[in-house]
């Protein structure tokens, strides 16, 4: 008898926690992801571990793989009550695509320089390019071999797409033990 006590407690238990943790998926456009930085209704700035630690030439990949449809993995969110969505797993490739827009803003909101790129193995045209003219002029750097995307291109790249999961959870779960759960 005890040990089919334990099991049903355990039954009870696991029925209330996933009546309490939601999950939803959305296939969201990088275009629609742009937007949201944007509005301010996703932050990638929360505060959880390794934020903007990728090399040039991981953040060239990235950009490259959405040129070619190559896949890249979902993005975690958590929705707060107000429907934002804080960023819990994915801050670095949105970080990527947001610099290399020209839109990205540090932790104290200040705008960061656009991404320029590196050529690669199999687009090695992407060297120094950076994503339209309008950046060209607000770059440090003044390398006459900087060039844009074309419109073409860009739109490539903001019909891409990246999967949103989102966890929404009633009680407000703490967000660092969510982004650990992630990478265990």
């Amino acid at each position: 008898m005890a040990l089919q006590e334990e099991t049903d407690k355990l039954q009870e238990e696991i029925d209330r926690m996933r009546k309490e943790i939601r999950t939803d998926e959305y296939s969201m456009s990088i275009g629609e992801w742009i937007s949201m930085y944007k509005d301010k209704e996703v932050n990638i700035h929360a505060e959880l571990p390794r934020f903007f630690d990728w090399s040039k030439t991981q953040k060239t990949k990235l950009i490259e793989s959405l040129l070619l449809n190559i896949p890249v993995p979902q993005i975690f969110v958590y929705q707060k009550n107000d429907g934002q969505w804080i960023v819990i797993d994915g801050r670095r490739r949105l970080a990527t695509i947001f610099e290399f827009a020209g839109i990205l803003r540090d932790e104290k909101r200040d705008l960061m320089s656009p991404l320029i790129l590196e050529g690669t193995k199999y687009l090695p045209s992407l060297k120094d390019k950076v994503w339209d003219e309008s950046q060209l002029e607000s770059l440090p750097e003044s390398n006459p071999e900087i060039s844009f995307l074309t419109p073409e291109q860009r739109f490539i790249i903001r019909r891409a797409k990246i999967s949103a999961s989102i966890i929404l959870k009633e009680n407000g779960e703490n967000m660092v033990e969510i982004f650990e759960r992630l990478h265990l």
